[in-house]
C-alpha cells in the first residue's frame, strides 16, 4: 500500500505534460538562449570541534556564506506561453579548485553505499523541461527538492553561514533527498493569488531485485510535496516528504530485500516589517530514531550592511532505552554589499552539545564536527562571496 501511494506523483506528472504538448502543436521554434552563471565564495576560517584542550584549525574554507558553483542554464520560447528550459549546475571547492564529489545515484546503490556511488559532474542541478505560464513547469533530471525551497524561506541565514538548519542534515539521512533528489520528475504549479504548489517525485533505484547484492524493487522511490503561501510581506511554507529506503543487514552487509520509510516535514514562516524580517518554524525527521529542530531567526538591513542572528533547539530521540540527544545552535553574521555582485561577511557559529550528544555545526559548504559526545564544535570566518 505504501509503495502504490508513491507511485501517484508519476501518473500525475504525465497527465500535467499533455496541456504543454497540445499546446506546441503547429508552432515555429525560437531562437535559443545560453547563459553562463555562478558564484565563488571562499572565507578564512578558524574551527575547533571542540575537544578538551584541543587549539582551533585555521585556513582557507570554501562556500561558507553560499556554496562554490558554475552552470549553463538556457530556453527557447515555443510560443503560447510556452518554454522548453535545461539547467546544468556542478560544485567545486575553492580552496583547492576541485570538483565537488556527490554520491546522488540511487541506480547504483549498494549495502555499503545506499545513495550510490561518488562521482563528479552537473551534481547540484540537470534538468530540463516545459514550462507553462498557465500549467507551470514539468522538468525530469536531478534538482532541490520541496523541503528545501521550504527551509530556504524559513531559514535567516538561508542555509549559509555557521549557524544555519543544516546541523539536522545528518538525522535526515544526509544530504541527498532532503535538498536533491535524482532521477526524479519535478512539478511546479503557477502562483494563484500567492499560493502555489511543487511535487517531486524520484523513480528510485530501478531494481527489479532478487538477489542480496540489488536494492529491492521499489529501493529509494521518494515523494516531496510543498505549498507556498507568499505575500509582499509574509511567506509561509509547508513540506512533506516520503522515501522508501533498502534495509541492510549481515555481515557483510546486503540488502534484506525489505524495505523501510522515512516522513519528514517541515513549517516554516517568514515576515518582514521595513528593515526588520523574521523567521521561524519546525521540522521534523521521522527515522531511524525521530529528531526535531525548532528555530527563530532575525535580520536587520541598514543599507548596504545586513545583520543576521538564529538560534535553534535541536532533539533526537534516543535508542530505546537511552536518554534524548538534545542541542542548541547559534549563529550571527554580517554581510556588507559593495556591489549587486560582490558581498562580503563575517560569522561566528557555535553548537553546544548535551552530555550525550554530538551534532555537528554546518556552515552552507562546511561543517565542524563535534569532537565526542558533549563536545561544541564552534566557527569564525570572514570571507567573499562574488555572484556572476
Amino acid at each position: 500500500m505504501k509503495n502504490s501511494k508513491l507511485r501517484r506523483p508519476r501518473r500525475h506528472a504525465s497527465l500535467g505534460l499533455l496541456p504543454l504538448l497540445l499546446a506546441l502543436q503547429g508552432t515555429p521554434a525560437q531562437a535559443q538562449t545560453l547563459s553562463l552563471y555562478g558564484l565563488v565564495d571562499a572565507a578564512i576560517t578558524a574551527t575547533s570541534t571542540g575537544a578538551p584542550g584541543g587549539a582551533s584549525v585555521k585556513g582557507v574554507g570554501s562556500g561558507v556564506l553560499a556554496a562554490s558553483r558554475w552552470g549553463l542554464r538556457g530556453g527557447e520560447e515555443l510560443g503560447h506561453g510556452v518554454k522548453a528550459f535545461f539547467t546544468l549546475e556542478a560544485g567545486l571547492d575553492m580552496d583547492t579548485g576541485a570538483a565537488k564529489p556527490y554520491a546522488g545515484n540511487p541506480a547504483t546503490a549498494t549495502p555499503q553505499a545506499p545513495n550510490g556511488g561518488v562521482g563528479t559532474g552537473f551534481n547540484r542541478r540537470a534538468i530540463v523541461g516545459l514550462e507553462s505560464s498557465t500549467y507551470g513547469s514539468l522538468s525530469l533530471g536531478r534538482d532541490y527538492t520541496p523541503l528545501f525551497y521550504a527551509g530556504l524561506e524559513s531559514d535567516i541565514f538561508r542555509f549559509g553561514l555557521f549557524g544555519n538548519l543544516q546541523a539536522i542534515v545528518p538525522l535526515a539521512g544526509g544530504v541527498e533527498r532532503w535538498a536533491r533528489v535524482s532521477n526524479a520528475l519535478f512539478y511546479r504549479s503557477p502562483s494563484w493569488d500567492g499560493l502555489s504548489g511543487r511535487v517531486a517525485y524520484s523513480l528510485g533505484s530501478e531494481s527489479a531485485g532478487g538477489d542480496a547484492a540489488s536494492p529491492p524493487r521499489h529501493a529509494n522511490e521518494f515523494v516531496g510535496l510543498g505549498v507556498d503561501y507568499t505575500t509582499e510581506r509574509l511567506s509561509l511554507n509547508a513540506s512533506y516528504q516520503a522515501l522508501t529506503y533498502p534495509v541492510v543487514g549481515g555481515s557483510p552487509s546486503a540488502f534484506t530485500g525489505a524495505t523501510a520509510q522515512r516522513k519528514d516535514l517541515l513549517l516554516g514562516a517568514r515576515y518582514t516589517l521595513g528593515a526588520l524580517t523574521v523567521a521561524g518554524g519546525y521540522w521534523q525527521v521521522g527515522a531511524p530514531q525521530r529528531a526535531r529542530n525548532a528555530w527563530l531567526g532575525a535580520s536587520v538591513s541598514m543599507g548596504q550592511i545586513l545583520l543576521l542572528g538564529q538560534l535553534q533547539r535541536l532533539h533526537q530521540d534516543g535508542p530505546a532505552g537511552t536518554a534524548a540527544r538534545k542541542g542548541t545552535v547559534l549563529g550571527l553574521g554580517t554581510l556588507y554589499s559593495l556591489s549587486k555582485q560582490t558581498v562580503v561577511y563575517a560569522n561566528y557559529g557555535r553548537l553546544f552539545n548535551g552530555a550525550n550528544a554530538s551534532f555537528s555545526l554546518y556552515a552552507s559548504d562546511a561543517l565542524v564536527a563535534a569532537a565526542q559526545p558533549g563536545a561544541d564544535p564552534r566557527g569564525l570566518a570572514v570571507g567573499v562571496r562574488q555572484s556572476f
